[in-house]
């Protein structure tokens, strides 16, 4: 079985992208989505909508773990093909026996840290919607805005650079295990520091947030294939423009 499953870490690609479409096959078959509350956007009940009740009126239509089960989702659908690089290094860095378990063991740690962003984006998530109420699109554009400062900062090149960090594998015992761990542990620590806007921006969206999500996906790819860069501003427009001294 295992000499079955040796081209997994020669040619991990195709496995991946399985695993891609069959999460987008799931996702688009969920009927999960974030409502409002009716009394949300109501300025006479603003006071209410904006405090403690209005935010557990949301999470009575949102139940926690129905948002947390369409962030999973998203997670599978969106995510894999980010894990080329990352899974061939653990793959090639291990001894043979121990492959797959430090696969597993970068996986977990990986996962663990996007599920506990999850919970954050999921609450900034529901805090904005009650707070705009029906005025869906004031919402996204304001969010829009930090997530484009966000993505023009050093912090997030910063992020972005160490994403292809690969650190030191121990061969052996309790050091290969650690390792292996904190390797998915702060892969996916940098991982949400640098693509925490594109995940948040589609689920603000009740229409279109597929659309949002497939080209947030295919951002975060081409973003991977760019080599790192000096940590510093990169506006998308030029900081002098021609002709000007």
């Amino acid at each position: 079985m295992l000499r079955g499953l040796r081209p997994l870490g020669q040619n991990p690609r195709p496995w991946l992208l399985l695993t891609s479409l069959v999460g987008w096959g799931w996702l688009l078959g969920s009927t999960a989505m974030l409502s409002i509350p009716a009394f949300c956007g109501s300025l006479p009940l603003a006071g209410y909508a904006l405090g403690w009740q209005g935010i557990e009126q949301a999470l009575l239509f949102n139940p926690p773990q129905q948002l947390l089960q369409g962030w999973w989702l998203m997670l599978l659908a969106m995510l894999p093909l980010l894990l080329v690089q990352p899974l061939l290094y653990v793959w090639h860095r291990s001894l043979r026996r121990k492959r797959w378990q430090g696969v597993a063991l970068f996986v977990l740690g990986f996962g663990a840290i996007w599920s506990l962003a999850g919970v954050m984006l999921m609450a900034l998530v529901v805090a904005v919607r009650v707070w705009f109420g029906l005025s869906v699109w004031q919402g996204f554009f304001a969010v829009l805005l930090l997530c484009l400062v966000w993505q023009a900062s050093p912090f997030k090149q910063h992020c972005l650079n160490q994403c292809h960090r690969q650190p030191r594998i121990c061969a052996f015992g309790l050091g290969y295990l650690r390792d292996c761990l904190g390797f998915g542990l702060s892969a996916g620590g940098w991982c949400v520091g640098s693509c925490w806007p594109l995940m948040l921006l589609p689920v603000l969206l009740e229409q279109g947030h597929v659309a949002l999500m497939l080209l947030g996906m295919l951002w975060m790819l081409y973003e991977r294939l760019l080599r790192p860069r000096v940590v510093r501003w990169y506006w998308p427009w030029p900081r002098h423009p021609r002709g000007l001294s």
